[in-house]
């Protein structure tokens, strides 16, 4: 199990951090995938800075979580989706489903479990 958790969550390291470079230098391409605009420089960076920095910051997190085998780093990337899960709950709630909503939920939802799964096998192994 304890290499299971560490495979999974060191792949989740690697898309992670390839999807956060993606908004750092490949900014139209992946804003787009993700049906986000930005009007000016200004929002171009907020782009950059605000989902570069949610997909590197996890990535980071999944990275050192599998390397060290770190319950508190996969804890601190489940928080960072479940907060973005519930983001996505409140757009819903507020604004109705938007086409093309669920896909990213269940990424987060799946990612969310896998952390908190990686995080107790690890705890067990101790």
């Amino acid at each position: 199990m304890n290499i299971a958790a560490r495979a999974l969550v060191g792949l989740m390291a690697l898309l992670f951090l390839y999807m956060g470079l993606g908004f750092w230098f490949s900014l139209d391409s992946r804003a787009a995938e993700f049906a986000i605009e930005a009007s000016n420089a200004l929002g171009r960076a907020s782009i950059r800075a605000d989902f570069g920095s949610f997909f590197l910051t996890v990535g980071v997190l999944c990275g050192y979580a599998s390397w060290k085998r770190c319950g508190s780093a996969a804890a601190g990337a489940a928080l960072l989706f479940g907060l973005a899960l519930l983001g996505r709950i409140v757009t819903i709630i507020l604004e109705g489903k938007a086409p093309g909503a669920v896909p990213p939920m269940v990424v987060e939802a799946v990612s969310v479990g896998i952390l908190l799964w990686a995080r107790s096998v690890w705890k067990q192994a101790q």
